[in-house]
């Protein structure tokens, strides 16, 4: 990526003198901002552009090139990557479109550009591109209109994105926030470089302190898995902004990219596990990015909140509890000292009420300021203002940008009046000051700015236990062989290896076997039928319970087997199981799903209604730590069912812990031969009494044909 984002010389391809022109944009925007390495445009047509020298071919340039900057006809890339190939340029941005995005033809042409690439060792970013940006070195390599600015305001946020409009978009918005950036990198239909590699590069970059990222879908999961890893040791928030998750959002981007979109319930999972903050929109990351810029994280959960407003005060309040934050009466003695530096008739609580007043006060307002953050009663500050003009904003603005520099906590402002205010607004700006036009997004960063410092104290890496090479053989060897789904009691036998508590059962072959077998295990008993090719068993009048005789087992194994051969006469029937049953109990849900690009996903849910249709379900990547499983069940909404209410007894949450770690170990040894596994119901009994897998079934993604 070096040679991508700091090349000591650079080619514009079909270079043009009209700086209206996308060739001629980019070369403008070069010049413009100041680029600090060579420039060589190419084009027959021209002697000289702008007072630099142009030359008719790629092999006439007499230096040796870092990187090619590529915006001509889809058709021509192909032949103008070898010229570049032959003069050992490496790199190659390719803006133009007409690629696999628009299928057919276009499909074909990106698969020879990337034959070529591989021919010369080439590596490419694009094509259907918006460039990069290396704003340190002045490598303005876009057509963006965004490049229009004046200036680029600088600083330590790099924006990877596979969307260029997006990216140039956000950047931008972050521009006018006073944001400053230091990388964009914009994949386009990533033929070559992903967003995953221009993510790790700007992790690794010691200059770069917040990632932004837009994701339509990854193509190399295992590499941003690592990427994550990385910033999670380095302490640095990864802020996505990660479209693609409902039906019709994943059908635009396969359209828009040509990319695979993974399950949006499995990303999320994924990024709550490694701290990604998830935005919703184009405001969340601009508001995001401001609040973790200055790298002040909240030692704890205790706001204090500034206002001049009694009801903002208690909006600000009602905000910050939704989002887990705690706003703490301060103690008298705190009390009697803001008191000093306030009007009488203003409120030294918490929310604290400086009054309007206080804010012509010289410098009492700012001593109100610096006596909070210099508590240890609380972790971090919002300061609400509402109306103040001219010289006033300008004032009040300096002195909050005072205490907020002179301070680890983290400050926020909440400034909910228009352009009036400019001044004051300006001053923040300019001091890096994070400020917001609405109480509600001032709560909101303050809530990410929390959860993310949780992360960072807590986070670490969770590795599976040792693998158990004999279990791993056997289930992958199973998964292998049955090239679909495999029944009930197969499924059980390789869930018995992890020590799972199946129920006990025996698969028979005829009525006499059926009743030998129901007679040594006690009635009543429970009747299934066995088959791969079944799972849908009560659809198919395929189970039976409260067998309670000979007689009625006689009836039931007849009837189950001519259902089954009506339901699907091409099935392969294993038998009849014979099945212990189960005393009733909290019915639980349990599952492996794995993503195609993100891996395998546990969920664990309520069974019956809570999740057929409030889908009161939860995931988690594995593996899973302790910590991980004793979280899951407490993460469903259902949670409280788990403790006992209304007089029922309290389930045996041990049991549970141990059932979703065995699962999780074997999502890690059966690793990608596993497709997903369903264990519905598992029925866990009171307390100390355990738990039992009533059914289940595993399905392998070795497809035979």
């Amino acid at each position: 990526m070096r040679y991508f984002m700091d090349p000591t010389g650079l080619a514009i391809i079909g270079a043009s003198q009209d700086f209206k022109t996308i060739n001629g944009k980019i070369l403008k925007y070069l010049l413009k901002h100041n680029y600090q390495g060579q420039i060589y445009p190419v084009n027959p047509k021209y002697q000289e552009i702008a007072g630099l020298a142009c030359y008719a071919s790629v092999e006439a340039i007499p230096e040796q090139v870092d990187l090619a900057l590529i915006a001509v006809a889809a058709a021509r890339v192909p032949g103008i990557l070898k010229d570049c190939g032959t003069k050992g340029i490496k790199r190659a941005v390719i803006f133009s479109s007409g690629f696999a995005e628009i299928g057919g033809e276009g499909k074909k042409i990106q698969e020879d550009i990337i034959k070529v690439a591989q021919e010369f060792r080439m590596r490419l970013i694009g094509p259907n591109c918006l460039g990069i940006l290396n704003t340190s070195t002045g490598l303005i390599a876009s057509f963006s209109a965004s490049m229009e600015l004046d200036s680029i305001k600088t600083g330590p946020v790099a924006l990877v994105s596979q969307s260029g409009a997006v990216g140039f978009m956000l950047f931008n918005l972050l521009q006018e926030a006073g944001v400053g950036v230091n990388f964009v990198v914009t994949t386009g239909n990533e033929a070559d470089v992903t967003a995953s590699e221009g993510l790790d590069y700007v992790v690794e970059n010691p200059n770069t302190k917040v990632i932004l990222t837009y994701l339509e879908g990854l193509r190399d999961g295992e590499s941003f898995k690592r990427t994550a890893e990385k910033a999670a040791e380095l302490g640095k928030p990864i802020i996505a902004l990660k479209v693609g998750n409902s039906a019709s959002g994943q059908k635009a981007a396969a359209t828009h990219t040509a990319a695979l979109t993974g399950s949006g319930a499995a990303y999320k999972s994924f990024f709550d596990k490694m701290g990604i903050i998830q935005a919703k929109d184009s405001d969340d990351v601009i508001d995001l990015a401001q609040a973790f810029v200055p790298g002040k994280l909240p030692e704890g959960a205790r706001i204090g909140i500034v206002t001049m407003s009694g009801g903002v005060g208690i909006l600000l309040a009602d905000r910050c509890e939704e989002w887990g934050l705690q706003v703490p009466q301060l103690s008298q003695a705190l009390q009697e000292e803001v008191s000093k530096v306030i009007p009488a008739f203003g409120c030294a609580q918490n929310p604290v009420d400086v009054t309007a007043q206080s804010l012509n006060q010289g410098e009492e307002f700012k001593k109100c300021l610096k006596i909070l953050l210099a508590s240890d009663e609380l972790d971090m500050l919002i300061v609400a203002i509402t109306m103040a003009t001219g010289k006033l904003a300008e004032k009040i603005g300096q002195d909050i940008a005072e205490a907020a520099l002179d301070t680890d906590k983290p400050l926020v402002v909440s400034w909910s009046v228009g352009q009036v205010a400019k001044p004051g607004f300006d001053v923040l700006i300019d001091a890096g000051i994070p400020l917001y036009h609405s109480p509600a997004r001032a709560a909101k960063v303050m809530g990410a700015l929390y959860q993310y410092a949780n992360f960072k104290r807590e986070w670490k890496t969770i590795i599976a236990e040792e693998i158990n090479l004999d279990r791993q053989a056997k289930i992958q060897c199973a998964l292998r062989e049955s090239g679909k789904a495999l029944s009930e009691h197969a499924t059980k036998e390789l869930l018995e290896l992890y020590g799972l508590p199946v129920t006990k059962e025996y698969v028979t072959k005829s009525v006499e076997e059926a009743i030998e077998i129901a007679e040594k295990m006690g009635y009543p008993v429970v009747m299934k039928i066995d088959s791969p090719d079944i799972l849908h068993k009560t659809e198919a009048g395929g189970v039976a319970v409260n067998i309670s005789s000979a007689k009625h087992v006689e009836v039931k194994f007849n009837e189950i087997m001519e259902k089954a051969r009506a339901y699907n006469p091409q099935a392969k029937v294993n038998g009849i199981l014979i099945q212990e049953q189960v005393p009733s109990g909290v019915e639980a849900i349990i599952g492996l799903q794995r993503d195609p690009v993100l891996g395998t996903q546990i969920m664990f849910g309520l069974g019956g209604i809570f999740v057929e249709v409030l889908k009161d379900v939860v995931l988690k990547p594995t593996p899973l730590s302790r910590e991980d499983a004793i979280e899951v069940l407490n993460e469903i909404k259902g949670a409280a069912l788990l403790n006992g209410v209304r007089g029922r007894q309290a389930v045996d949450k041990k049991a549970l812990v141990e059932i979703l770690l065995g699962v999780s170990q074997l999502a890690v040894e059966a690793g990608e031969d596993l497709l997903s596994l369903d264990i519905n119901p598992v029925t866990v009994l009171p307390q100390g009494q355990g738990a039992k897998i009533l059914d289940g079934v595993l399905v392998s993604s070795r497809v035979k044909k």
